[in-house]
């Protein structure tokens, strides 16, 4: 979707201003100001001529315009050139596009569970006492020891 299909829930046109709290399923695109608070587990799309000042908790977010606050995406967030986002992020996925400005803090949580691709890898055993090898199964001793 590009966010200017029949997909939309809705659409702030440019010149409209608005406060409060934005709530939709599928997708929105703001094209003007909106300060407040958005809640979806949907896509919102900030137009070249928005200006948002707000909380958002979604499921997408792709900006053009100017962003500034706290965001909390589940899925992923792209900012496009000319976007202007100035927020403390917490984000599955980030891509920012050449000519795009981020400006604050981006944390990207480890997921809970990922799909398995394959045979899992078992973790390393540490070596006891800073020596490698040292106490593990089977260890040889290093070849060619430093002496000092």
């Amino acid at each position: 979707m590009n966010g200017s299909g029949s997909d939309l829930d809705g659409l702030l046109a440019d010149g409209t201003h608005v406060t409060g709290t934005l709530r939709f399923e599928k997708a929105v695109k703001i094209d003007g100001q909106f300060e407040g608070k958005v809640e979806s587990p949907g896509k919102l799309i900030l137009g070249a001529t928005a200006k948002v000042d707000a909380e958002l908790e979604v499921g997408e977010l792709e900006v053009e315009g100017v962003l500034r606050g706290e965001v909390k995406a589940t899925q992923r967030i792209l900012i496009r050139d000319g976007g202007i986002v100035e927020a403390n992020i917490v984000t599955a996925k980030l891509a920012i596009e050449t000519g795009a400005i981020f400006r604050g803090h981006c944390e990207m949580p480890e997921p809970k569970q990922l799909p398995s691709s394959g045979p899992s890898e078992k973790p390393k055993e540490v070596a006891k006492e800073g020596k490698p090898n040292a106490g593990l199964p089977g260890a040889k001793p290093p070849q060619n020891p430093v002496q000092t």
